[in-house]
C-alpha cells in the first residue's frame, strides 16, 4: 500500500475562492457534493480533482462538509459579500489555518523562502508529504502566498504584509502626463516626501501600460541590492524568467 501524505492544501487560495463562488451560486444553505461536482463538470465525486477542492476549502475554513453536503462558513460569506471589514486580513487568517501552513509560516516568517525544489524536498523529508505530492504542495503554497501578496523580495511577510502598499496599474498616457505622487502607508505616519527625494523612472511596456521605478535618492548599496532582489524574484515567480538569462 502506498504511503499516505500528511494533509496539505491541494489547490491554491485563488482556486478555493472560485470553488466557494460555485457553491454560493446555488443560493442554498446546503448543497450536495454531486450537484457541485456536476456544475464543475466532474462526474465522480471521489476523484482527486474534486475531493482536493473540498479538503483545501475545509482547511482554509471556507466550508464545512459532512454527509456529502457542503455549507459555506461565515468567513467565506464575509469574503464573498464584504462590508467594511478588511477581507484581505481575513484571507490571510484563512491562509494561516492549514496545519502544514502554520508550521511553514513559523519556520519561514521574515526569512527568505527556498526555491520550489528545496521547499518540495523539505516537505517530503520533514513534514510527511509524500514524494508524489511534494511538488504540488510546494507550488500551491508559493502560488497562494504570492497571490495574497505575502512574498516580498523573496521573503515571507505574513505578519507585516499590511506595511506594503500595492499601487494600481495606470495607462501609459496617464503615466506620462501625471505628476508623480509619493505613496504613503496607511498604517504608518510618515513625513510627506518631495518629488526631488526620488529617482522616478517610467518605462513603457508592450501592453500599453507603464512600469514605474521609484528609488529614494539617499538609498545606499544595501537598499539597491534589495530592490534588485525583488525585481529578480518577480521575474522568476511571476514571469518564469531567469534573471541571469538577461545579463
Amino acid at each position: 500500500m502506498a504511503d499516505r501524505s500528511a494533509q496539505y492544501p491541494i489547490v491554491t487560495w485563488e482556486a478555493s475562492l472560485d470553488f466557494i463562488r460555485i457553491i454560493d451560486s446555488f443560493k442554498y444553505k446546503l448543497v450536495s457534493y454531486s450537484e457541485v461536482a456536476k456544475k464543475l463538470g466532474i462526474s465522480n465525486i471521489t476523484t482527486k480533482s474534486f475531493t482536493g477542492k473540498i479538503s483545501t476549502a475545509k482547511q482554509f475554513g471556507l466550508i464545512s462538509a459532512s454527509n456529502k453536503t457542503i455549507q459555506l462558513t461565515a468567513v467565506a460569506k464575509s469574503i464573498l459579500y464584504p462590508t467594511e471589514v478588511d477581507t484581505h486580513a481575513i484571507a490571510i487568517e484563512c491562509f494561516k489555518n492549514p496545519p502544514l501552513y502554520a508550521k511553514l509560516i513559523e519556520r519561514y516568517e521574515g526569512k527568505a523562502l527556498p526555491s520550489k525544489e528545496v521547499l518540495s524536498n523539505t516537505l517530503m523529508m520533514e513534514y510527511r508529504i509524500t514524494q508524489s505530492a511534494k511538488d504540488n504542495a510546494a507550488q500551491v503554497f508559493l502560488d497562494s502566498a504570492e497571490y495574497l501578496g505575502l512574498i516580498q523580495g523573496g521573503v515571507l511577510t505574513i505578519n507585516r504584509s499590511e506595511d506594503f502598499v500595492t499601487e494600481q496599474d495606470s495607462s501609459l498616457d496617464n503615466a506620462m502626463t501625471s505628476s508623480p505622487v509619493p505613496v504613503a502607508s496607511s498604517s504608518l505616519s510618515k513625513p510627506v516626501a518631495k518629488e526631488s527625494d526620488y529617482i522616478w523612472q517610467i518605462v513603457p511596456t508592450s501592453s500599453g501600460k507603464a512600469a514605474e521605478i521609484k528609488i529614494p535618492t539617499d538609498a545606499d548599496k544595501e537598499d539597491l541590492l534589495l530592490v534588485q532582489d525583488i525585481l529578480h524574484s518577480i521575474m522568476r515567480r511571476k514571469f518564469h524568467i531567469d534573471p541571469s538569462e538577461c545579463e
